[in-house]
């Protein structure tokens, strides 16, 4: 047997057996079964179990990708041929192994084991839940009273005679800062971060609750110690999604998800955003696709993950990142 068919024969038999683990998992355990799944104590967690599927997909995408190259070097097979088992290649190939980022808040700290920051606001630990930060939607400012008519000149120069005398007694406005309005001092954001180097290119799995119908939440990796540059997903619950991107500049939307969007049912919802090393980013909200675009804006490395509550009621529940090598 020549080398050309040799090769052949295994790139062949390798995109069976990965098509089939393809198939498999994509394909939902429960469907067409008789029986529900029985409980197992013993058994893996799902989280677990899916994440294995994904590493033996990944360690077959590695072969394939190796054979091709062989196949290339050795020209036993058609380059067309070659060129689509790299493309059918590219769409499972993760390049995101490195984890840099955990955090499910079991332990009831957020200062620790990664610590969190918090830069504005309020943030806790909901027992169960994960990290919250709730912020009220500013007040109003009462309204001005209506102008008054104009002061006579004999009504000023006793306005003035009036303030001296009082400034004489110890009543005058020397006596310290006027105090701010109610509506000034409440806090409009609530911001917290935590420091860590992301790759370029990464993988964010994120577990998020809203509780409120208003405001708005804002998170993913930043650059520099200000924070003020990166990309945000933006949720504003009743609208839709915003992937953005924010630099000294100022702020671009990359794309949009018109919506409506609404995650008030008081349960976690999984977002799933990579991006790969050509700069195309996709997100999936529980498990739906929503934005696949390509975005080369910024080419370096990414200080951290930062998340940013504008006058709502939002809960962290989990959190993954992962980086390339």
């Amino acid at each position: 047997m020549s080398i050309q068919n040799f090769m052949s024969i295994r790139i062949l038999a390798l995109c069976a057996v990965f098509l089939v683990a393809g198939v498999l998992a994509a394909t939902p355990a429960n469907a067409d079964q008789r029986y529900s799944t029985w409980g197992d104590p013993a058994a893996k967690p799902a989280a677990t179990a899916a994440a294995a599927q994904a590493d033996d997909v990944q360690e077959m995408v590695d072969k394939l990708n190796t054979l091709v190259d062989e196949a290339e070097k050795a020209r036993a097979a058609d380059p067309r041929f070659l060129r689509d088992l790299r493309d059918l290649a590219r769409g499972y190939h993760r390049p995101w192994r490195r984890l840099l980022v955990s955090e499910d808040f079991q332990d009831g700290d957020y200062t620790a084991n990664p610590v969190w920051t918090v830069a504005g606001g309020r943030f806790w630990i909901e027992q169960g839940w994960g990290m919250r930060s709730t912020v009220a939607a500013p007040v109003p400012p009462p309204e001005t009273a209506k102008p008054q008519r104009k002061m006579t000149r004999e009504e000023k120069a006793m306005a003035v005679f009036g303030a001296i005398l009082g400034k004489a007694a110890g009543q005058g406005s020397d006596t310290g800062p006027t105090e701010t309005p109610a509506a000034v001092q409440k806090p409009q954001s609530a911001a917290v971060h935590t420091i860590a180097p992301i790759t370029n290119a990464f993988a964010l799995e994120l577990e998020m609750s809203s509780w409120q119908g208003q405001g708005r939440l804002e998170f993913g990796p930043y650059q520099g110690q200000s924070r003020t540059s990166g990309y945000r997903l933006a949720y504003t619950p009743g609208a839709g999604l915003d992937l953005l991107r924010v630099t000294s500049r100022g702020t671009s939307i990359i794309d949009t998800v018109p919506g409506p969007l609404t995650l008030e049912d008081k349960k976690p919802h999984a977002v799933e955003w990579t991006r790969h090393p050509d700069g195309t980013m996709k997100i999936a909200l529980d498990g739906k696709q929503v934005i696949e675009v390509a975005d080369r804006g910024f080419r370096d490395s990414f200080d951290g993950f930062v998340m940013v509550n504008h006058g709502g009621d939002f809960i962290l529940r989990r959190l993954a990142v992962y980086g390339t090598q």
